[in-house]
């Protein structure tokens, strides 16, 4: 019976060692994905990207496939991938299994905000790409630096509180309430999230905001006009909370800070130095 056993794995790992060995062509529908890929040196795999996958600038040049939570079936086909890559909130579903039903491999990935989707994302695509060794290394100097970073940032007693503000709606900020990305990259940098009682995203009001009295503002880096203005921000309160008082906003690129792919370390190593400009990794 052992041997078997013994006999099936070992002709399951041949068969996707294999089909690892195939694997060519590959669009990736999440910018975390895409960056994995890069940082494993298999880019030259990729021929199609969706429009977060912004890092490294070679990415952007990239056949695009539109927004990874509204990707074209007919901009991934064109491309004749062997294989797409995804997250769980990747989409819409119905695209992805129009995509499948085409004859292209869809591989879907953890969407959690968590150190461990970081690893299960860096070693599942490590496999499908048959680079496992190397994986296993990335996500090794991943985790050593994480564990480095935020040595010097768990043991603080005044915590900062941060508000995210994702985008403006009907002049109310949209901010992070817990079970959020951004609400795990707070706490990992060391900062309290300032929206407190809610999950997910949702419009702050000027009173709510005023009462959660913020130490420091976080957006994405959209660039242009694209962004959150102060003008926008001081009339729904932020003048008259402490990070509007001093003036404490902090922007950072988008998917290094919310991707929770292979950049998690800088993400939080940043943060922590904006956060704790005294106290933060050197």
């Amino acid at each position: 019976m052992m041997k078997s056993i013994s006999f099936a794995l070992t002709i399951l790992l041949a068969c996707h060692t294999a089909f690892a060995e195939e694997v060519k062509r590959i669009v990736s529908a999440d910018g975390s994905l895409t960056e994995i890929v890069y940082a494993l040196g298999q880019e030259h795999k990729l021929v199609g990207v969706d429009t977060t996958s912004g890092f490294p600038i070679t990415a952007r040049f990239l056949p695009q496939i539109g927004y990874r939570r509204n990707i074209s079936a007919e901009g991934v086909l064109s491309l004749e991938p062997q294989v797409l890559i995804a997250t769980q909130d990747s989409g819409p579903e119905k695209i992805l299994n129009q995509i499948e039903g085409a004859g292209v491999k869809v591989f879907k990935y953890s969407d959690k905000a968590s150190l461990n989707a970081v690893r299960e994302k860096i070693l599942a695509v490590s496999k499908l790409l048959g680079k496992e060794i190397e994986g296993k290394q990335l996500w090794q100097k991943i985790e050593l630096d994480v564990i480095a970073v935020r040595q010097n940032l768990v043991n603080i007693q005044d915590k900062v509180k941060v508000l995210f503000v994702l985008s403006m709606q009907s002049g109310s900020p949209v901010v992070s309430g817990a079970d959020t990305h951004a609400a795990e990259i707070i706490y990992l940098a060391g900062g309290v999230n300032a929206a407190q009682g809610f999950s997910g995203y949702k419009p702050m009001p000027v009173e709510a905001i005023i009462a959660a009295q913020p130490d420091i503002i976080l957006m994405m880096d959209r660039g242009g006009d694209h962004g959150v203005t102060i003008e926008q921000l001081n009339s729904a309160g932020f003048s008259l909370t402490p990070a509007g008082k001093n003036q404490r906003i902090v922007t950072m690129d988008g998917m290094k800070l919310l991707g929770f792919g292979p950049r998690i370390a800088d993400a939080i190593r940043e943060l922590g130095h904006e956060f704790y400009p005294d106290r933060g990794d050197k």
